[in-house]
């Protein structure tokens, strides 16, 4: 287990994850004895007196596990959580500070929301910049808290152990930074420094931290929209635990790795979100991928959404899967700037839709019933098996809701998968123990799973989600490597960059090139028991007419197949792409794209990635050596099947197009010669049309440098030429015998 990262403060400090101003609103004042640890272990910290501010809190720490009051300085916290101890003394309380004075400012406008729900307003107003200040503040009450504080704080790379390894330790190398807490840390800065009222603020986050959790405020911030809701009963209430903040309710899937038998999170979407504020009021995030009726009026916006929900959901998860809290009552807040006009979205009067510091949005508190109370804090509930306290505020209100969370058994119901949800189970032991304790007399249940091991289908389905999330990280960091970089960079987005894509463009590309898949998928399932010739035929026909498509189109299409086809025949390379989230770095079509995108047309370049990736794709399903590519098969069956391959590996792709006008004089040397004379070449059956393709090759790769030298970078030359002469035409290697 990887050790975290040590620190050595002169004088620990508590420091909440979970700020007071919130705490308090959960708080009451102690009104017991006098309570103190007596004897030479006694601290301040454990002492608590009468009219102290307190919370009721179940003890997760403790076997078993017990209500206490727990003081309000010291719950939902750890020492020295965000001492940065790289840093002089002075400095090391630099991220508290900044943390502080963020809650100072955001705490005004919460107490704003709080005091016009007690006094019985149905709705609260918020200018654009305090509404940016809730939305950046609430990633923070995500990024900041014990879920992050695990994830990052090791002292080396070695010890980061989440998905984004290979992408962390690169930005550690570019950044010159040692430790992964000193990633959370400079995150953490920047986010509390960003100023979200300018236009370019996400490219200046993009350029300052962290892409991939860059990205992710930018989603949590852009593709989600926030409401307020409150228990519409008098007796209901919300609890709060460690990690409310961080916890999301949509499709995810925990996958059984056959070769291991680990379990982990192969993926997920989130529909809503959480921000407890107090018993009787819940920020809820929603996604935008769910329907908002005003906007969806709009025929294009309606067209859009649709379209993301598919990429996000249906396509991973099917059609049918939906939110469990769907139907919760709430709406996007509305502004001055626009009203809704015969259930459809309109700008008012002069409004021209730009964003203004003078906008104000109006949030309602949305009363929500039982039902919905009870769900919200089931999730809650489902995800306090890392927690260590569970804060409420009524304990007959939490007997209540814990007895629902326990007895509950319908499809929103308590799901343990065997040998993997050790901690789940735990949890739901000590709170089933709990509950008998507090005097209810009804049985818990939940449901005991073995963990879903993974299908060629759920493999791919991984697979191809993993590696559109990689590319989509390679396109968002493209610009700025291309500016910094000393020399023309190479890999795949880059050759994707040099086809005419950009990062606009890349998500309608992918889909697109999923769509050619399919599409070729659905030809070989239709023509099922027709004539081969028919169905080659069929095959032939679909790829001329996908060659005419943009190139950037092709290159991704012929990076699907690659996907497809070797994932299911190659498990070396499965393994590589689910452990890094991205394809192997410059495949032959990358050099190709990369090397000659300027240089031909668009369908010979189109055909010569297609062929070069599909003889690339053969030969690593059926390996064959070098050497043994050369040989003379035997005249035997083996031998015959084996004069097939070499067949298609080596004369699939007739002619030397792109070097037409060396192929086309080396050949007018080679019709003078008597070719059955010729010695030295391998296959001495082959008809003399082959034998002249094999001489032409190898005259022409003697002189492929030269001709090339000046239109293609010097250091890409020799590995055009190893794709060209070793997988687009295979050449012998030999010297030429004329």
């Amino acid at each position: 287990m990887a050790e975290p990262a040590r620190t050595t403060p002169l004088n620990p400090e508590y420091q909440h994850f979970v700020p007071q101003f919130i705490l308090r609103n959960f708080a009451h004042k102690y009104t017991g004895p006098q309570r103190s640890k007596k004897g030479k272990n006694k601290k301040k910290d454990d002492n608590i007196f009468r009219g102290e501010l307190v919370v009721n809190n179940v003890n997760l720490r403790v076997e078993p596990i017990v209500i206490e009051e727990t003081k309000v300085k010291r719950i939902l916290g750890q020492y020295d959580m965000y001492q940065d101890t790289a840093l002089p003394v002075v400095q090391q309380r630099q991220i508290e500070t900044l943390l502080g004075k963020l809650e100072a400012h955001v705490s005004t406008i919460f107490r704003k929301m709080t005091k016009a729900f007690e006094a019985g307003d149905p709705s609260v107003w918020v200018t654009r910049e305090e509404r940016n200040s809730i939305r950046k503040f609430l990633f923070i009450l995500k990024y900041r808290g014990s879920t992050f504080h695990r994830r990052f704080y090791h002292e080396t790379s070695d010890q980061y152990d989440a998905n984004d390894k290979s992408r962390l330790r690169k930005y550690m190398e570019e950044n010159s930074l040692k430790r992964p807490v000193d990633v959370w840390f400079h995150n953490l800065k920047t986010i509390i420094n960003l100023n979200m009222n300018t236009e370019n603020w996400k490219q200046e986050l993009l350029e300052k931290m962290y892409g991939d959790d860059a990205q992710w405020f930018i989603m949590h911030s852009e593709m989600m929209y926030m409401a307020i809701c409150t228990p519409s009963e008098a007796g209901g209430e919300f609890i709060l635990t460690d990690n409310s903040y961080n916890v999301f309710e949509g499709p995810n899937t925990f996958v059984q790795n056959p070769t291991t038998g680990e379990f982990a999170d192969d993926g997920w979407t989130s529909f809503h979100e959480f921000a407890p504020l107090s018993p009787k009021l819940m920020i809820i995030l929603r996604s935008l991928l769910l329907p908002i009726p005003e906007e969806d009026s709009n025929p294009e916006i309606k067209a859009w959404r649709e379209a993301r929900r598919k990429e996000a959901v249906d396509d991973w998860y099917g059609a049918s899967q939906q939110s469990s809290l769907a139907d919760l009552p709430i709406k996007k807040a509305r502004n001055t700037y626009s009203e809704i006009v015969n259930g459809r979205v309109q700008l008012l009067p002069g409004e021209d839709g730009a964003k203004r510091k003078t906008d104000k949005f109006c949030f309602q508190f949305f009363p929500v019933g039982v039902e919905h109370v009870n769900k919200i804090n089931h999730i809650l509930f489902d995800n306090a098996y890392k927690c260590t306290n569970i804060v409420f505020n009524s304990r007959d209100t939490f007997l209540k809701t814990l007895e629902w969370y326990m007895t509950y058994s319908g499809p929103f119901g308590k799901l343990v998968m065997r040998d993997f949800d050790d901690e789940r189970r735990k949890l739901l032991e000590n709170l089933a123990a709990l509950m008998k304790s507090l005097g209810s007399t009804r049985e818990a249940v939940w449901t005991e799973s073995p963990g879903h091991v993974m299908s060629d289908f759920d493999k791919m389905n991984s697979l191809h989600r993993s590696l559109k999330r990689g590319l989509a990280d390679w396109m968002l960091s493209a610009n700025k490597e291309l500016q910094t970089s000393p020399k023309p960079p190479r890999g795949p987005k880059f050759a994707y960059l040099f086809l005419g894509g950009s990062d606009i463009t890349f998500l309608e590309d992918l889909d697109h090139a999923t769509r050619m898949l399919k599409r070729r998928i659905k030809i070989d399932v239709r023509s099922q028991g027709m004539p081969e010739i028919i169905r080659n035929q069929n095959r032939e026909q679909l790829t001329d007419e996908y060659l005419t498509y943009p190139s950037r189109m092709v290159l991704l299409y012929v990076k699907k197949v690659r996907l497809m086809v070797l994932g299911h025949n190659d498990e070396g390379y499965l393994q590589r792409v689910r452990n890094s989230g991205l394809p192997p770095p410059e495949e032959p079509e990358d050099i190709i794209a990369q090397a000659l995108h300027d240089k031909m047309t668009t369908k010979k370049l189109n055909r010569l990635m297609y062929k070069t990736a599909m003889n690339d794709i053969d030969r690593a399903k059926d390996p064959i050596s070098e050497q043994d590519l050369w040989k003379t098969p035997t005249q035997s069956l083996e031998g015959a099947l084996r004069l097939g391959m070499i067949g298609k590996y080596v004369f699939g792709i007739p002619g030397i197009p792109e070097v037409e006008r060396l192929a086309s004089l080396q050949e007018q040397i080679i019709r003078r010669q008597d070719l059955n004379g010729i010695q030295g070449l391998p296959y001495h059956f082959i008809p003399n049309d082959q034998k002249m393709e094999l001489l032409t090759r190898l005259m022409v790769k003697l002189m492929f440098h030269e001709a090339l030298a000046d239109s293609v970078e010097a250091d890409l030359l020799p590995t055009l030429e190893d794709v060209l002469f070793k997988i687009s035409y295979p050449t012998p290697p030999m010297k030429p015998p004329i």
